[in-house]
């Protein structure tokens, strides 16, 4: 059935043609980023020659881009003179405990693989692998790029165990912890606490460095590998940590994590899971049901599971109680924990 021909007229294609053109924003901020013009500016350096020459790039080039970034809202010019907007102040200056520049190698990672999203909707295997038991050298900048969205969740997870006031001096496994943000975040709160995590060697590396940077040097153990081929301790731990990584994993992968998990717990102790969560009828949030192709593009048989499915893996684990929090402030929409109890 057509439309009346007064809806018609009002249709415009700008809307989906700006969707087609995204790719150009994430490519102009990665540039900016990579050069550092943001900090530049904030250190006083305002036009494009001081800039181009600060950043060593060619000048007509720099004041293309420059002058391009004021529709992302970051900078403003003035005067022939750049000047960042409240927002680039904020997120983009290199130093500032708000900066969130390394989230471009996440999404420049995924990029990668969604440019051959067309043969991957053809034969539904991804273009590379972002699961695999190789040591992935990109997950090195990854790590250190979700921290802006997993440090919030991290802080209410503490919160919903009451860590730090109540619950204090726990046993915690965090398993593919990254930058040991759960770990950090846990430490913060109660000192008395003790977390080992397990990762990769070169993931291992990037955390340390890190615990260094935060005057946590020594206050986590660190055990290189993952969950399939190391031994974990069993009835060792208060609390295991899943975090951002069960979306890339198959069904049968994340039934394996949750059986280890139960052995490795004591009794009564818990299992989190962090991730991306859409709902049962798989229609919002619209945000988590496009990463689901991200995972498609990297992934044999990963996607954003429902909790009905993580219900059913978990309790074939052993476990007896599971909660659902989807209300985790200052995050990614859909960003759920689920807390099973053994």
């Amino acid at each position: 059935m057509s439309e009346p021909a007064g809806t018609r007229e009002q249709l415009s294609p700008r809307p989906l043609m700006r969707i087609l053109g995204d790719f150009a924003n994430s490519q102009i901020l990665d540039a900016a980023l990579e050069y550092d013009f943001f900090t530049l500016i904030h250190k006083g350096f305002q036009s494009a020659e001081e800039i181009a020459r600060a950043a060593g790039t060619d000048l007509r080039a720099t004041r293309i881009v420059l002058d391009s970034l004021p529709a992302l809202a970051v900078v403003e010019k003035r005067d022939g003179r750049y000047f960042l907007t409240r927002m680039g102040d904020t997120f983009l200056v290199q130093g500032k405990p708000s900066y969130i520049g390394d989230f471009r190698h996440v999404a420049l990672a995924l990029w990668d693989g969604m440019a051959h999203l067309k043969e991957s909707l053809k034969t539904g295997k991804p273009f590379s692998r972002m699961d695999t038991g190789n040591e992935l050298q990109v997950w090195e900048k990854l790590v250190l790029g979700i921290i802006p969205i997993a440090e919030p969740v991290a802080k209410t997870l503490c919160h919903i165990l009451k860590i730090g006031s109540e619950c204090k001096g726990l046993q915690v496994l965090d398993i593919a912890g990254g930058s040991s943000i759960f770990g950090m975040t846990i430490l913060s709160r109660d000192p008395s606490a003790r977390v080992t995590q397990l990762d990769w060697p070169n993931v291992n590396a990037v955390a340390k460095k890190l615990n260094r940077e935060r005057g946590l040097e020594g206050k986590i153990r660190f055990i290189d590998g993952e969950f399939r081929s190391v031994t974990i301790e069993p009835k060792h731990y208060d609390l295991v940590v899943a975090s951002n990584f069960c979306r890339f994993e198959s069904p049968e992968g994340n039934q394996e994590l949750f059986a280890k998990a139960y052995s490795a717990l004591k009794p009564g102790g818990r299992l989190v899971v962090n991730d991306f969560v859409p709902n049962e009828e798989r229609t919002e949030p619209t945000f988590v049901l496009r990463f689901s192709v991200y995972t498609l593009t990297h992934t044999p048989e990963g996607e954003c599971w429902t909790l009905s499915q993580y219900s059913e893996w978990l309790k074939k684990a052993g476990f007896n109680s599971i909660e659902m929090h989807d209300d985790v402030p200052k995050t990614l929409p859909g960003t759920t924990l689920i807390i099973a109890t053994k």
